[in-house]
């Protein structure tokens, strides 16, 4: 049982105030730091055996064919994706998905400037996600395939198997495996013991949808209680568990994800060798909202994204990044006082919650359909990786 004390969900610890708490011991996350995902990576090495990893563009569907055709070990990859813990209540679940789309300005925000850009302090996971193309040159098409996964989840029968949702964790995880064969065989990925996109960078990069993102909505006035919590948390550990990661490092609660986030930011968190590069994904965001959005320019697009990842990372932790501190900014106050009011709604407003999550799905659902307008035509969820000496990227 977690006993640490620890600090409350809109508070950003000072990093010398990290520490290593049971069960997320120093040794424990060193552990983790050298397991991938055995079956996905059998699978993975038997298609590897074959010669047929370059140049797919629908690795799900290949498994799914040679499952067909023999078993083995493509049958259990499925069977391991679409079985059901006993602790899987989807019914449990719909609080946490109404929450995903109840909130799209205030959830969109802390996602990708909190989470996604803000998850580069830990940089052995930034350095494997620049190896494949999402921080460097134009990231609109990561971005896209990122943003689907979690507007999908929002939706009720998406994440059971057999929904859209569902389906696309099944890919990530399969694009996982195949990144990892990847950056090994060739020769960019090199250590004596780490694997990459290891058991602790997935349990991480769940904490950055999970326990980050409730500590950003918390900062911009958006309170959940334990209900609620519990059901979103609920959501997220199913999400993980269809994606790989072994059951003990799933999270039994809210706070049981942010011991683990904490403890693994003491371990892996280095701002100090951020650089100013990281800050690459937002200026292409802002460049996209600005061509987009009357009015908006694209420098003030870029100081609204920037300020907002400062706040919601920490100063402390953004360092290497060079974004100056603006003091009172107008798009931070902005930001909390639209969480002030969708949380009005939200706790206090009877039918508000039906209301907001109307409101949000209709706006996914738009979303979507412009993805699904602009999507990759050669195939997504598949490796793609930067060439070396270059900003060009190549498939795999």
């Amino acid at each position: 049982m977690l006993t640490t004390v620890l600090p409350p969900l809109g508070t950003i610890p000072a990093r010398d105030s990290l520490r290593f708490t049971p069960p997320y011991t120093e040794a424990y996350l060193d552990q983790l730091r050298t397991q991938g995902d055995p079956l996905a990576d059998e699978v993975v090495a038997a298609l590897a055996a074959e010669g047929a990893l370059t140049g797919f563009h629908d690795l799900l569907g290949v498994v799914r064919e040679r499952a067909a055709q023999e078993g083995g070990v493509y049958q259990a990859f499925l069977d391991a994706c679409n079985d059901i813990p006993e602790w899987a209540d989807f019914e449990a679940m719909r609080t946490g998905q109404r929450m995903l789309a109840a909130f799209p300005v205030n959830m969109g925000i802390a996602l990708f400037t909190g989470s996604l850009v803000g998850g580069a302090v830990f940089v052995k996971m930034a350095l494997v996600t620049s190896m494949t193309g999402m921080l460097s040159g134009d990231s609109s098409r990561r971005l896209d395939e990122t943003a689907a996964m979690v507007l999908r989840m929002a939706f009720p029968g998406n994440l059971e198997p057999g929904g859209e949702g569902h389906e696309l964790l099944m890919r990530v995880r399969m694009l996982h495996a195949a990144i990892r064969r990847f950056l090994v065989d060739s020769g960019r990925f090199a250590h004596p013991v780490e694997v990459p996109i290891n058991q602790q960078d997935l349990a991480i990069t769940l904490g950055l949808f999970g326990y980050l993102n409730i500590r950003s909505l918390a900062m911009m006035n958006i309170h959940f209680n334990d209900r609620e919590l519990a059901s979103f948390n609920l959501l997220w550990r199913y999400t993980g568990h269809v994606l790989g990661i072994r059951a003990e490092v799933l999270p039994d609660s809210v706070p049981d994800q942010q011991s683990f986030f904490l403890a693994s930011l003491k371990h892996q968190a280095r701002p100090e060798r951020l650089d100013a590069r990281t800050r690459q994904v937002m200026d292409n965001v802002a460049a996209s909202a600005a061509r987009r959005m009357a009015g908006v320019s694209e420098p003030m697009a870029r100081k609204f994204l920037y300020q907002s990842c400062r706040w919601l990372s920490g100063n402390e932790y953004v360092t290497g990044m060079e974004i100056e501190d603006a003091g009172e900014y107008a798009g931070i106050k902005l930001l909390k006082g639209l969480g002030r009011v969708s949380y009005w709604m939200w706790r206090y407003v009877p039918g508000g919650q039906a209301m907001l999550y109307a409101i949000g799905a209709r706006a996914y659902r738009k979303a979507l359909a412009r993805m699904a307008r602009t999507k990759d035509k050669q195939g997504e969820y598949r490796v793609r990786t930067v060439e070396e000496g270059g900003g060009r990227t190549s498939d795999v």
